[in-house]
């Protein structure tokens, strides 16, 4: 048991460590992603209805490629694809001006996805910050009995629990999905709440301690996978602004012009 918890907490800490690397990463692009957003959302406007249209089609497209697909996938070609079902052949800069627009959509849509992402982890970790709670009032208990009773007229000077519950089920782990794109994550589980410690003898709490100790272990492992699945589409993301940046560096003023003409 000893090893199990020090394996999982290695696990958690190599896990979180990735992760925070990862968000350090994250943020020190969060100017140039400010910047992507405003100059891309002064192109958007530039989007004739017929075209502005067919952008929203190809991000449609774009989207379930990429959201749904279990290998890899290239975006750009992707986003190439996903153009020509709607505008056919173009041109080699209208394209990549597309693939611009297009990704852009498809980043408005999973920064909505992130924030119900995020939203599950911080609802996890109160889940778990109250069963730790729960834990340290058991063991206060506990430890009040073991100074006023010997453990052999417990059962005769305890309080007996009078709370008819059933034994506590194991928590699985159940998965949802995020309005936008679909996104699959890992669901904080409903617990039941905290028994009155006050109507449980030492060998009951030791029981509840023991089972509230096994839901934590679960709890992490469950958190440990929503980092991960927070980590997938964050990189996901990370990719649309760099494809982004490549296009407008590359194509730099000619695009407005390239914009304004697509129909």
């Amino acid at each position: 048991m000893a090893r199990l918890i020090i394996t999982r907490t290695i696990q958690a800490f190599v896990i979180c460590f990735l992760l925070s690397q990862f968000l350090i990463g994250a943020q020190a692009q969060d100017a140039r992603k400010q910047d992507i957003q405003r100059q891309m959302g002064s192109l958007v406007s530039l989007l004739q209805p017929s075209a502005k249209q067919k952008v929203s089609q190809a991000a449609r497209v774009l989207e379930d490629k990429i959201f749904s697909s279990t290998s890899k996938v290239d975006f750009y070609a992707s986003s190439v694809s996903a153009i020509k079902s709607q505008f056919g052949d173009l041109s080699s800069q209208d394209i990549d001006a597309l693939v611009s627009l297009v990704m852009f959509e498809v980043m408005k849509s999973e920064e909505e996805a992130l924030k119900e992402i995020m939203d599950e982890m911080h609802k996890m970790n109160q889940v778990k910050e109250k069963q730790r709670e729960y834990i340290e009032s058991m063991k206060k208990q506990k430890a009040s009995y073991k100074e006023k009773l010997k453990e052999s007229r417990e059962k005769a000077n305890t309080p007996q629990l009078t709370q008819n519950r059933p034994a506590m089920a194991k928590i699985s782990r159940e998965m949802a999905a995020t309005r936008r794109l679909n996104i699959k994550y890992t669901k904080t589980p409903k617990l039941p709440p905290p028994k009155d410690v006050r109507q449980m003898s030492a060998s009951q709490l030791e029981e509840e301690i023991r089972n509230t100790e096994e839901n934590i272990n679960s709890l992490g492992d469950m958190s440990t996978l929503q980092q991960i699945e927070l980590q997938d589409a964050l990189q996901k993301e990370q990719q649309f602004i760099q494809t982004i940046s490549n296009i407008m560096k590359s194509r730099g003023d000619t695009l407005k012009s390239i914009i304004q003409n697509l129909k």
